[in-house]
């Protein structure tokens, strides 16, 4: 089951039982801290803790696992919406970073509002990150130093063929997205 909805049943419950975060932790003997980060959707609850919040909540376990048809607000499907995150990381054809501030934009605006936002939007900030790190610091380095260890054509050559992967990276993320590909979304809790 995917932990954001996990947490928002288990934070739904906490709330119609009128407990506080800390006054359930103390009653299910869980830390607090785990309580917040399962409640974020940082962690995902197993085996014994699903036991001791199932009685704290005064649920079965089958209860607190059990999800309604309708998702809540927070938790809806929106499959359009993360394939326009993915694909706005192409912005970096038009503007140096452009591929790093657009889609981190879209991640914050619905990151808890939408199902796969979080984890998606992780795996393309993590990865455009490291692209321009790459790209722009490889150029940096090719031009400010003084020592030019390659002609500007061929770093000219280098620059393009690290765009053009980039683009065929974020192509191929668009099509298993648009295939349903639950496991390249999902990054599961340590």
């Amino acid at each position: 089951m995917n932990r954001l909805i996990i947490a928002e049943q288990i934070r739904a419950l906490r709330k119609s039982k009128g407990l506080s975060q800390e006054a359930l932790a103390i009653q299910a003997g869980i830390n607090l801290r785990t309580l917040q980060r399962i409640e974020t959707g940082n962690a995902e609850p197993r085996g014994e803790t699903i036991r001791m919040l199932a009685q704290a909540l005064n649920v079965t376990t089958e209860e607190l696992m059990l999800v309604n048809a309708t998702l809540p607000p927070s938790g809806k499907e929106d499959p359009g919406f993360l394939r326009l995150m993915n694909l706005s990381a192409l912005a970096l054809w038009f503007f140096p970073l452009g591929n790093i501030f657009i889609p981190m934009a879209l991640w914050i605006y619905r990151k808890k509002q939408i199902q796969g936002v979080q984890e998606l939007g992780k795996r393309i900030l993590n990865f455009q990150i490291t692209w321009s790190l790459l790209t722009y610091g490889l150029a940096y380095l090719s031009l400010f130093t003084g020592n030019m260890l390659l002609n500007p054509f061929d770093m000219l050559a280098i620059m393009l063929a690290l765009f053009v992967g980039n683009t065929i990276y974020i192509i191929l993320t668009h099509w298993k997205l648009t295939r349903g590909d639950e496991k390249f979304i999902r990054v599961e809790a340590n």
